[in-house]
């Protein structure tokens, strides 16, 4: 795991959605915990990735797929080298298509890695062909049929796989999550703890803790590393300090805090992950 953030998606320029196909080379960086107003959906065609979804964890293996819901919080890890196709659905788009309904009365409920659909091979049939035309060549008709088969999907997402949404409370835990991540961000590198963040929010700390492992699946403290680690991450890559200067500007203190948390997370030192990641 790395740090949350929220993730703004733009649509393509040609298209009115994103879609891609992504190809895991780096084995040991995980996509950080992060959220979108989009919809995005996941189909491994080939290897595995490792999908967390707050506090569940989910293996997709070849032709699984799963659907994942505007604000649900989620990182995802390749476990091997992979090829899975990636949509991301902006909400106008989604809106557009069904009448301003979707999110608001309903959400996707598609995950193979936990019930097996009937349907389920109308989709992966769809992904697949999805594929194959991002592999050909780019033109007006190419983007016209890929359009056409994923107005296809969000065809059979909502009338197989629809479930009622309850938006007020995702509402709710969306503000408090944008409230809490941005508080940590501006504190990271201060000796913050959870009195700390209860007192931002007029909150006690017992209720507070529970609320970011009801919201997150994790603790202060964990969600607290994390962002620790991805700073320094990008502090490794963008200027020439030492580890221990990284240590001290990140908030871990001392290289020796900085090593436990990397090894924690990677299973490596920061040397062999830098070397790794070079």
């Amino acid at each position: 795991m790395s740090y949350i953030q929220h993730e703004k998606i733009s649509n393509s320029k040609k298209l009115p959605f994103k879609v891609f196909n992504f190809h895991a080379h780096n084995l040991n960086r995980v996509i950080p915990m992060h959220w979108h107003q989009s919809t995005e959906l996941l189909y491994c065609a080939h290897g595995k990735l490792e999908v967390k979804l707050k506090n569940h964890n989910f293996l997709l293996c070849k032709n699984d797929f799963i659907a994942i819901n505007p604000y649900q919080i989620h990182s995802t890890k390749s476990l091997q080298k992979n090829s899975v196709l990636c949509i991301q659905l902006p909400l106008p788009f989604l809106n557009e298509l069904t009448n301003n309904t979707f999110l608001y009365k309903y959400i996707f409920a598609a995950n193979s890695c936990t019930e097996s659909n009937a349907i389920n091979q109308e989709l992966i049939s769809t992904f697949k062909d999805i594929i194959n035309l991002q592999n050909s060549d780019s033109s007006l008709v190419t983007n016209l049929k890929i359009t056409t088969n994923v107005i296809n999907v969000v065809r059979i997402l909502t009338e197989f796989y629809a479930k009622e949404s309850n938006i007020d409370q995702q509402e709710s835990n969306i503000y408090f999550v944008e409230e809490l991540t941005s508080f940590i961000s501006q504190n990271f590198d201060k000796d913050i703890q959870i009195h700390d963040v209860s007192q931002h929010f007029a909150y006690s700390e017992g209720y507070t803790s529970r609320l970011i492992k009801k919201s997150l699946g994790t603790s202060f403290s964990e969600l607290l590393r994390l962002v620790r680690i991805n700073k320094a991450i990008d502090l490794m890559n963008s200027s020439p300090k030492s580890w221990v200067e990284i240590a001290e500007l990140t908030g871990f203190k001392t290289y020796r805090n900085l090593y436990n948390a990397f090894y924690s997370v990677y299973q490596m030192s920061p040397n062999e992950f830098k070397n790794q990641n070079q």
